[in-house]
């Protein structure tokens, strides 16, 4: 069937060039007809805290997007030198100052609709005074994702890989056009539905990558046929895409299910933002599959480039030094996987603050200025609902933890009491704190954003075994019935889980606490790219040994290891960009998913897979005859295509 849709796409290559183009054209015209802002809260219904802030929001007033203006006189002096400055700071923000007990730091609660101008801030700025605002009152920090540095990185790679520039250009640009089309998509689904703002941003860092693995592959297929002999184009572009195309069809298939299964965790956020990647790696699929054969049509023998890169002529003898060292190939690199790992026994979730912004940022500088003047807990208050007065002021502030209580509100039988703590918003401490409260009595409850980003990291560590082993188990029947083998399948699982402990373990090390959803976006991610290249580097082996070849495991690595390497290498410069982008939530994600890149495609692909499948010998195709009896035939590889057109 991929065969026949490749053929007819180099037939009529300017009807399918027109038809993605019109796609563009229509998506485009949605989003800017009907998008609508991207949703940048980051909750989870039908926890406690969420709930509770519910009640308290109903019954004492909600604080809305209400933030802070800190000000700050310069050191050594005080605030009461600065008296008129503060009066008509004070005046112009309608809102009373809190002051800390040193007298050089202050701050006022302000909505964002009381803060119309940034002039009077301005004003007490001239007068002398620092004066910062937090995240909700502040411009979001720029950064992101940079999808220019990663596209430069990419075409440099493609041209060291093909040797030639048609070749280069074709998966850049089918990759932009799905990015295209698909972020085009996404923003016209707001329409519809509401989408978290960093969901856009996963989307481009992976759609971008995938779109232009997947074209390399189906191309350097196509170029080593026309090496080969094919005396017809089209032909062999219909053969590549039968072939080749079978493996992108799988990796990508795989890649769409890991991200779906994110909704696993029943988080609104969460699942938003694997379908907004699982949707832009379908468009990268749909793309390679059919206009890179119409741009292989267009280029014609230009493809094939003036010369060999010298990784053609690496890989094989790279391959023989492993298979020739494999014990110990295998035991190095699964000692080098395990001890990058090693931090995450200490791995600590939560949600990002103002904390974690940039240092240079207005609202990071706010946050360190309270942190300063009134104990770093002053960052985030606990909400404590007290109902029938089961539990007293004095009590809560009699709890080790603690910094202060403020004077209580009441609303009939609910007292509302804000706590203090004396430890910052991310410190173990503060959750432990949290803890306690809750256990003072069956009528109390904590809320409080500090609380609710406590119970959203909890629930999401919860959820986090549950899809891990889906992943794994989705993994191990999805390569028994490709490869056919037992003992593959298993190696694939357990060489994922190495790769994403080196990850996640290396994100500690650089980070420290992580996001409370990183760890579940990189096994989704992660899973679906050590799947990729899995698939692009044992089918070759795979195909090998099923033609009888007297070296399978040398000669597969040889035809796949350029391809995987050039992948991953892309990938990395496109999380890479990621990483430089300077946004708070996209850096950590980004630096993960680079950091398992490289430990799945450099160590994991590279000296692991074929240590192992040279180590398991011929068992490594053996499959049971129960399960063989049981389990579907697929001819990942296009083998039985080959043979046909033969």
């Amino acid at each position: 069937m991929l065969a026949r849709v490749g053929g007819f796409c180099a037939r009529r290559r300017w009807l399918v060039l027109g038809g993605w183009l019109l796609v563009l054209v229509l998506a485009v015209g949605l989003a800017a007809r009907f998008a609508k802002p991207l949703d940048t809260e980051l909750t989870v219904s039908g926890l406690q805290s969420t709930q509770t802030l519910d009640q308290v929001d109903a019954e004492f007033g909600s604080g809305g997007d209400e933030g802070r203006v800190v000000f700050a006189a310069p050191e050594g002096q005080t605030l009461a030198a600065y008296q008129p400055a503060l009066t008509a700071l004070e005046k112009a923000l309608n809102a009373e100052p809190t002051l800390s007990p040193a007298g050089r730091i202050g701050y006022f609660s302000v909505k964002a609709e009381q803060k119309q101008t940034d002039a009077a801030l301005d004003q007490a700025r001239a007068a002398g005074l620092q004066v910062e605002e937090s995240s909700e009152l502040a411009p979001p920090p720029s950064g992101g994702s940079s999808p220019g540095i990663g596209l430069l990185i990419a075409l440099v790679i493609l041209l060291i890989t093909f040797g030639s520039l048609s070749a280069a250009g074709m998966p850049l640009l089918t990759a932009v056009l799905g990015l295209g089309v698909s972020l085009a998509g996404l923003y016209a689904l707001t329409a519809l539905v509401p989408v978290n703002s960093i969901a856009p941003t996963l989307a481009i860092l992976l759609g971008l990558a995938v779109g232009i693995d997947y074209s390399l592959f189906l191309i350097e297929r196509h170029r080593r046929q026309l090496r080969e002999g094919a005396p017809d184009v089209r032909a062999s572009i219909a053969l590549a895409t039968g072939t080749a195309g079978s493996a992108v069809f799988f990796a990508a298939l795989t890649v769409i299910i890991a991200l779906a299964g994110l909704a696993v965790a029943r988080v609104g956020f969460l699942t938003q933002m694997g379908l907004a990647a699982a949707g832009a790696v379908l468009v990268a699929m749909l793309m390679a599959l059919t206009l890179t054969p119409a741009l292989l049509s267009l280029a014609g023998r230009r493809v094939v480039g003036r010369w060999k890169p010298r990784a053609a002529r690496t890989a094989p003898r790279w391959a023989a030094f492993v298979v020739r060292h494999r014990g110990v190939a295998a035991v190095l690199s699964v000692l080098l996987l395990g001890a990058l790992a090693v931090p995450v026994l200490g791995m600590r979730l939560g949600l990002p603050d103002d904390g974690d912004d940039p240092a240079g940022t207005t609202d990071r500088r706010a946050y360190d200025l309270v942190a300063e003047g009134f104990g770093p807990g002053a960052n985030g208050p606990l909400l404590v609902l007290v109902r029938n007065g089961a539990v007293t002021r004095e009590q809560i502030a009699a709890l080790p933890g603690v910094a202060t209580v403020l004077p209580p509100a009441v609303h009939g039988q609910d007292t509302l009491l804000t706590v203090v703590p004396s430890s910052g918003p991310e410190d173990a401490a503060t959750a432990t704190l949290v803890a306690k409260l809750r256990g003072l009595s069956p009528k109390t409850s904590v809320t409080g954003q500090t609380a609710v980003a406590i119970d959203i990291s909890d629930h999401l560590a919860g959820a986090l075994p549950l899809y891990l082993a889906l992943v794994a188990g989705f993994a191990f029947v999805l390569l028994l019935v490709v490869f056919r083998s037992v003992l593959i399948a298993a190696k694939a699982v357990l060489s994922f889980l190495l790769s994403l402990g080196a990850a996640l373990g290396c994100t500690v090390l650089v980070f420290g606490p992580l996001l409370a959803f990183l760890p579940t976006i990189v096994i989704g991610v992660l899973f679906g790219l050590s799947m990729d290249y899995e698939m692009f580097l044992v089918s070759g082996m795979h195909e090998e040994h099923r033609r009888g070849a007297t070296a399978p495991v040398v000669s597969g690595f040889a035809r796949g290891a350029k391809v995987v390497v050039a992948a991953a290498l892309i990938m990395i410069g496109v999380f890479g960009g990621g990483v430089a982008g300077g946004d708070p939530v996209t850096r950590p994600i980004a630096f993960a998913l680079a950091a398992g890149v490289i430990a799945d495609a450099f160590v994991v692909r590279l000296v692991l897979v074929p240590a192992l499948i040279s180590l398991f010998g011929r068992a490594a195709w053996w499959l049971p005859k129960r399960l063989d009896r049981v389990v579907p035939a697929v001819d990942v590889e296009g083998t039985d295509l080959i043979v046909s057109r033969a």
